[in-house]
């Protein structure tokens, strides 16, 4: 019999917080917090009174550099919703304007016993080293199969669609940019073709006021309603001379007469530099850059060699056809020698989670699962605006059956790229909630996304 500490955090409700454990109690309902959460909690409790800047968090939570304010934000952001602290202005975890946050609610210290299999029990201190008990409970594919015939999603009425991380998307100063599929001259042009697709579509999702969407994938509403909103983005590919040449007409629907081309020649040598420069100029048209924007800004990731970016571009184009199988099998293989030569980055960790959550739903074993989790988290903490890294990790949480933490993940990744996989997995989410209706809905959305002959998902649907 050992002690675990347990804070109470005496809000309109008393919320019980057990460190040690990853879990909040409210009103009886226990919430397991990830990892992250948990830690960064920790530290607000211990920095009760005092307000800390992003920086400030991101140096003592995180202890490592490079950790981006936005990251910040959507740590914090999903904390108040596991913590229900939906008010506006938010009265937990406050926001300090121009300044940081401040948590400043009274909190008392209980202690409660409980049955442990650990030997020691760790102090309010200690709860911020990297200490956190993996809560992994079984998911039967039959469960999950339930789900793929039936399946569809809508929003939940206790589900916060007030949260920063489920809204980006259509906030008035997000700009939507859709990008057509780009022409070629010749189809032995098709992995270049790709490869620039890919890298345009993630480029432009690195600006904060842009939301690329695949053209290809919207349904014939949603083309219809480009008439008079969005950007279109129509390309074309040629080979010139053993070079490429790629032009882009940049259309804006709110002002037809506002139609401007970028040019620019390249090859694999150049071709981060040159593409980079095509987003750039894109986005200069679009939406004029901030004083604290960068030439660096462009770099989708810190991949330096277009052979590796050639592999995870095919990865990108298997995933968001959701397919699985001997192609993906082979993409993963390349994936995982990338990683093992120390050039893994967040596109990287999150196929490969993705290639992990396939692999569990085929043999059912508990080291994939973990394994795809682990490697979702890792993505989402380099990006966590990255529609694909949201999408893994929600995929992970369902089959480690957190289908309700999987919701603010699936659920951002569906609003800033509405795609077939992002509707088709808020289903599985809803479904396993106990949403029926809510499942119908977004079952529907997916079947409204246009897919290819053989399905969008088919392989993954098969699985599952």
């Amino acid at each position: 019999m050992t002690r675990s500490h347990c804070f109470v955090l005496q809000h309109e409700y008393p919320i019980s917080f057990y460190p040690e454990k990853n879990q909040l109690v409210i009103d009886s309902e226990e919430i397991h917090l990830e990892p992250l959460q948990a830690k960064l909690l920790s530290y607000f409790i211990e920095k009760r009174g005092l307000v800390v800047s992003t920086q400030q968090i991101a140096n003592d939570v995180w202890q490592r550099t490079h950790v981006s304010d936005n990251l910040v934000r959507q740590v914090i952001s999903l904390l108040r919703s596991q913590l229900q602290d939906k008010s506006r202005p938010y009265r937990i975890i406050q926001t300090i304007p121009k300044q940081g946050y401040l948590f400043d609610i009274e909190v008392t210290q209980p202690s409660v016993k409980f049955m442990s299999a650990e030997k020691t029990s760790l102090s309010a201190t200690a709860t911020l080293a990297p200490y956190y008990k993996k809560k992994i409970i079984t998911l039967t594919v039959t469960a999950v199969l339930a789900v793929g015939v039936t399946v569809a999603w809508v929003w939940n009425n206790d589900f916060q669609t007030n949260d920063p991380m489920v809204i980006t998307a259509r906030q008035a100063d997000v700009i939507p940019v859709y990008i057509h599929d780009i022409t070629l001259d010749s189809a032995n042009n098709y992995e270049m073709s790709e490869s620039v697709y890919n890298y345009l579509f993630y480029g432009l999702n690195s600006a904060k006021n842009l939301s690329g969407y695949h053209f290809s994938q919207l349904s014939k509403q949603g083309r219809q309603s480009l008439a008079n909103n969005g950007v279109e983005l129509k390309s074309w590919l040629k080979k010139k001379d053993g070079d490429y040449v790629l032009n882009v007409l940049v259309q804006n629907n709110s002002h037809p007469n506002q139609r401007q081309k970028v040019e620019k020649s390249f090859s694999q040598d150049n071709f981060f530099d040159a593409i980079g420069d095509v987003i750039l100029e894109i986005k200069a048209i679009i939406a004029p850059m901030g004083s604290e924007y960068g030439v660096a800004s462009h770099r989708v990731t810190s991949i330096e060699s277009y052979d590796d970016w050639s592999v995870i571009s095919e990865g990108i184009s298997l995933f968001y056809q959701g397919k699985g199988g001997q192609p993906f099998e082979d993409i993963a293989v390349q994936l995982n020698g990338i990683q093992q030569q120390g050039r893994d980055n967040y596109l990287v960790n999150a196929l490969l989670s993705y290639s992990e959550s396939l692999a569990y739903l085929q043999n059912s074993e508990q080291e994939d699962r973990e394994r795809a989790l682990q490697l979702a988290k890792q993505a989402f903490e380099m990006n966590p605006r990255c529609d694909i890294a949201n999408l893994t990790l929600g995929l992970a949480l369902l089959i480690n059956q957190h289908a309700n933490q999987a919701f603010p993940y699936l659920s951002y990744a569906a609003e800033s790229t509405p795609s077939p996989i992002s509707f088709y997995l808020l289903s599985v989410a809803d479904k396993l909630s106990d949403n029926p209706k809510g499942s119908q809905y977004n079952y529907q959305r997916y079947t409204d996304v246009k897919k290819e002959h053989t399905g969008q998902l088919f392989d993954l649907i098969e699985s599952l």
